[in-house]
């Protein structure tokens, strides 16, 4: 914030002049005395730099943490956690794809908050089903997997999107 508003006073031209006289005065005073009060302005410009950079350090480590968590899951076991890939959960579809008839291709996104697990899934259907029953047997096929794989009973609400129905020709064979 202090770094951005200077940055942003940089615009006049009056400032540019009056930050560099200041900044050049300031910086010859700290490597030229020994004063009691120049000792305690670069301990304060120290101090002030310490504290810009751990705040940025920590900004970037609570970014990478966040980053990290919202990309697995964690299960609680008595030997320790288990972290779970988000990508091994997006799994699904290879599975849903061969239980359930009628879907032509699928493809699928989970994603973990503090809410708990989001999924969705894009789905290509054939037209020879119901769009509603083969769109609710995915979801329950969605919801079997995810909480038999990682053992939870936690609810899973699964969005699909039926991104295209596409007519079933001979050579589509069968899909079960």
């Amino acid at each position: 914030l202090i770094m951005g508003a200077f940055c942003f006073s940089l615009i006049s031209d009056q400032a540019n002049a009056t930050y560099i006289s200041a900044i050049q005065k300031v910086s010859s005073d700290l490597l030229s005395q020994k004063s009691n009060t120049l000792i305690a302005m670069r301990i304060s410009v120290a101090a002030l730099g310490l504290f810009l950079i751990s705040i940025a350090l920590l900004t970037i480590i609570g970014n990478i943490e966040n980053r990290r968590s919202q990309r697995t899951v964690i299960l609680q076991s008595p030997h320790g956690d288990i972290l779970v890939s988000l990508s091994a959960i997006e799994d699904f579809s290879r599975v849903v794809k061969n239980e359930v008839k009628g879907v032509k291709d699928i493809s699928s996104r989970v994603t973990a908050n503090k809410k708990g697990l989001t999924v969705s899934a894009k789905v290509a259907l054939y037209s020879d089903r119901s769009v509603a029953d083969v769109t609710q047997e995915v979801q329950e096929s969605i919801i079997k997997y995810i909480q038999y794989t990682l053992g939870i009973d936690a609810p899973v609400k699964p969005t699909i999107t039926v991104s295209k129905v596409v007519y079933k020709t001979a050579d589509d064979g069968d899909t079960k």
